[in-house]
């Protein structure tokens, strides 16, 4: 039996270095012009436009006209796929929810479904901050604009904290969010009420 000694006991909720590959079940690539070229059945496709705050906005995502094949069913995106823009100077990534499920990626994306070690949330904030962006940008190649592929993406190693940190972490950025856009609603409606105002006064 082993013994722990003082500051040797281990720690269940300490941070440890994992392949981001050995977290992913499934890598969604985005379609390329073949997909384009066709007719066949119209798609909402995410672009990178669509991409803000860590979350899709969905009412500026386009519905475009593709070419239907058995490839184009396995690249649909569902709820908790990761989508991180793999091409650009913003690495920018944001957590699929149920408003854009069956919906597609552009060829500049990627999309990751996660496996159940790993809250899909906890990748998004982590590609989105200081320290994510800058080993996405070590990662990515290229002179003019700089891209990431699909291998050395799923090389990269991701500080994961135990589970139960995930989930309070996970919750944490969601009421986050949630706030943001309750400040953003705000910031809208007083926009809006000084418009008003003015347009009242100067007429």
């Amino acid at each position: 039996m082993k013994h722990y000694l003082g500051n040797d006991l281990p720690n269940k909720n300490a941070t440890k270095m994992t392949r981001l590959g050995d977290l992913t079940k499934t890598v969604k690539r985005g379609l390329s012009s073949y997909y384009l070229q066709g007719k066949d059945v119209t798609v909402s496709m995410i672009n990178i436009k669509d991409i803000a705050n860590g979350r899709i906005l969905v009412d500026s995502v386009d519905r475009v006209l593709v070419r239907e094949t058995p490839l184009l069913a396995r690249s649909r995106i569902e709820p908790g796929d990761v989508i991180l823009a793999s091409r650009g100077f913003n690495f920018k990534a944001a957590v699929a929810d149920e408003s854009i499920r069956n919906s597609v990626i552009s060829s500049n994306l990627i999309a990751l479904t996660l496996s159940e070690e790993v809250k899909p949330e906890l990748i998004a904030a982590y590609f989105n901050s200081p320290l994510g962006q800058n080993t996405l940008q070590a990662g990515a190649s290229g002179v003019t604009i700089k891209g990431l592929n699909p291998k050395t993406l799923l090389d990269i190693l991701i500080p994961l904290p135990s589970l139960s940190v995930q989930k309070s972490l996970s919750r944490y950025l969601t009421l986050a969010q949630e706030y943001d856009d309750l400040l953003r609603k705000e910031l809208e409606l007083r926009q809006k009420l000084t418009d008003a105002v003015v347009l009242r006064i100067m007429r």
